[in-house]
């Protein structure tokens, strides 16, 4: 009785770490395009809406810019994600190119999570910061 308990829990704990390990190779399978692109399109604005915008935010001068700009921290406000071509607003520029910029780094890390094949940045995608953005929230 007490090996064929002991051989259910080693044929148990075997199941269980090689389903942990196919579970850890999927998290770092690179993506396909579709599916990068499907992910970070969400993923980046909720990243604006919870890090970057805040921080954006928190440069203006006064209380009251400072408010109404963190009221609009929204996925279909300041961090809606806008195409290249020039439809960036003047007053949210430094942070529309800081979306565009992490999107890219985004896609590349969903679709090269090692960074050995593409040449990527290194580093999280998160951690990315456009010169301008780091202008206006003063760090250049």
């Amino acid at each position: 009785m007490r090996k064929l308990f002991m051989s259910i829990a080693l044929t148990s704990l075997g199941i269980l770490s090689a389903a942990l390990l196919v579970q850890a190779q999927a998290t770092t399978a690179p993506m396909t395009i579709k599916e990068a692109t499907a992910t970070c399109e969400r993923d980046v604005p909720e990243n604006c809406v919870t890090t970057t915008c805040p921080a954006y935010c928190d440069t203006l001068r006064s209380a009251a810019q400072k408010e109404k700009c963190k009221s609009d921290c929204t996925k279909d406000k300041r961090c809606k994600l806008k195409p290249l071509a020039g439809n960036d607003d003047p007053m949210n520029a430094a942070l529309d190119a800081d979306n565009r910029d992490k999107l890219i780094g985004c896609i590349a890390q969903m679709r090269d999570p090692e960074g050995k094949k593409t040449g990527r940045r290194e580093g999280n995608w998160q951690d990315l910061t456009t010169p301008s953005m780091e202008k206006a929230l003063g760090k250049r």
